[in-house]
């Protein structure tokens, strides 16, 4: 074995010698790092020798050689693109239903009460498509997350609520009768969380916030044909929201809770805060 490294040695420290600074060999006393490989020699105190003399005049006395592959460092930064949630969502409805003008279209009349914005639950979803995510390791097993989703909700409705872009109320309650009424919202979403993820058995734990800018909405009505509907509908350009997941493997629990009405303030008297709960596929 000695006769095999031999020359091998004599080149590498003949390098290292003209190159301290390589990084792809590195020498000091006792060692010399080849790329992921490490070349160690042991000698007894008494008999200490340098790597020169040693190669220079064949003296292995006393000394043994081996070679180890350096363990890797797991990267401080991970990718994962494209990964999915799907879920149920509905919202929380804290609107002061005195403002009838405000939801009422004069031309049909009826009034609203705190039933009318009901959502039928087994129908009302929550999508999310993670473009890319990314977690950065702070210590052992403790992570920031962070990425950039398509956030998207389906809200079906009970009774027939209209939303329009034209006319004195952007949404009221219809006089029709609608096989299927939806209104469906996407955003944009920047989130951020803390993560725990134990070494066993895969479990993991975080919560944060996600930031979402709207990029479509509309109302979907069928009523013997089916209509769309597109426009903003006095809707939030903007969403802040709780998020959180807890997971065990390739599967997560996820949940999300809007900070924000779902509506304009400024221009709405609805005041609606989505919410959402489901499964995230894959494991990160």
């Amino acid at each position: 074995m000695k006769k095999l490294i031999l020359p091998f040695l004599s080149i590498l420290i003949s390098s290292s010698l003209l190159a301290q600074k390589d990084t792809l060999v590195a020498m000091n006393q006792d060692t010399i790092k080849i790329g992921s490989f490490l070349i160690i020699k042991s000698q007894d105190q008494s008999a200490k020798k340098d790597w020169q003399t040693m190669i220079d005049r064949g003296d292995f006395r006393n000394t043994q050689i081996k070679i180890e592959r350096i363990k890797t460092r797991k990267k401080e930064v991970n990718t994962k693109w494209f990964t999915l949630d799907i879920g149920f969502a509905n919202y929380l409805d804290a609107t002061s239903y005195k403002w009838q003008p405000q939801f009422t279209n004069p031309a049909v009349g009826p009034v609203l009460t705190a039933k009318s914005f009901q959502l039928n639950n087994g129908k009302s979803s929550n999508v999310n498509l993670w473009i890319v995510q990314q977690k950065y390791q702070l210590k052992e097993n403790w992570y920031v997350k962070y990425g950039l989703s398509m956030n998207m909700y389906n809200f079906r409705f009970e009774q027939p609520i209209s939303f329009r872009n034209t006319g004195p109320s952007y949404v009221y309650l219809d006089s029709k009768t609608f096989k299927k009424d939806k209104l469906y919202t996407s955003y944009l979403t920047v989130p951020i969380l803390l993560n725990y993820s134990s070494p066993k058995k895969g479990f993991n734990i975080g919560g944060g916030l996600s930031v979402g800018y709207l990029m479509n909405s509309k109302n979907k009505q069928i009523d013997g044909k089916k209509q769309k509907y597109n426009g903003n509908f006095n809707l939030n350009d903007f969403q802040v929201a709780g998020i959180g997941e807890l997971g065990i493997g390739n599967i997560k629990l996820y949940t999300s809770v809007s900070l924000t009405n779902l509506y304009d303030s400024k221009l709405s008297k609805q005041f609606n805060y989505p919410f959402a709960i489901g499964l995230r596929f894959g494991k990160f």
